[in-house]
C-alpha cells in the first residue's frame, strides 16, 4: 500500500516541476564546464607568460630547460680603451686632441682574449691614423662618422674580420 501512495504522489506533481529538474542539472553542468575552461586557460596563460611558473612546472616534471644562445649572452660586450692624447699637425699651429674609444665586440668574438684587443699593436695602428688627420678634417658635419668608419677599418685590419662589430667615440676634445 505504501507503494501505491508513492505512485499517487508522483502523478500529482505538475509537468513544469519535472521539466525544471533536467534544466537545473544542465545549467550546473554548463557552469562547471565553463569554470574548468577558465581554469585551464588561466593555467596555460600563466605557463606561457610567467617564467617562474614554467620553470616550476618543468622542475616538477623533471625536465630541465636547455640554455639558448640568447640567454647565455644577455647583451653586447664592450671594451673601453684608455684615453689617447696626441698632437695634430695644423699648418705650423699645433692642435691637441684627446679621444676616448669603446669597442663593441662581435658575438662570436666573446672568447677573444681582451689582452689581444688592448695590445700595443692596436694602439700603434690607431695613433698612426689619428696623427695623419689634417686641419679641417674634424670640423665638418660628417667628421665623426668618417672618423668612426676609418677607426673601424683599421681595427678590422689589425685584429681580423669579425672581432669588432662597432667603434664608439665616448669622448673627443680638440683644443
Amino acid at each position: 500500500m505504501a507503494e501505491a501512495g508513492q505512485d499517487d504522489a508522483r502523478n500529482d506533481a505538475t509537468p513544469g516541476e519535472n521539466a525544471s529538474a533536467p534544466r537545473k542539472s544542465r545549467m550546473t553542468l554548463m557552469i562547471a564546464a565553463g569554470g574548468l575552461v577558465l581554469l585551464l586557460g588561466g593555467a596555460g596563460g600563466a605557463y606561457m607568460f610567467v617564467p617562474q611558473v614554467s620553470q616550476t612546472v618543468q622542475g616538477l616534471l623533471g625536465k630541465k630547460e636547455k640554455p639558448t644562445e640568447q640567454t647565455a649572452s644577455a647583451g653586447p660586450t664592450f671594451i673601453d680603451l684608455p684615453e689617447m692624447a696626441l698632437t695634430l699637425p695644423n699648418n705650423g699651429h699645433a692642435r691637441q686632441m684627446r679621444i676616448r674609444l669603446s669597442l663593441e665586440l662581435a658575438k662570436k668574438a666573446a672568447d677573444f682574449p681582451p689582452n689581444e684587443i688592448l695590445s700595443p699593436r692596436v694602439y700603434d695602428a690607431l695613433l698612426t691614423y689619428l696623427r695623419t688627420l689634417h686641419e679641417g678634417e674634424l670640423d665638418s658635419g660628417l667628421a665623426l662618422d668618417r672618423l668612426r668608419a676609418d677607426l673601424y677599418r683599421r681595427l678590422t685590419l689589425v685584429l681580423g674580420p669579425g672581432v669588432v662589430s662597432d667603434v664608439l667615440i665616448t669622448g673627443l676634445v680638440l683644443a
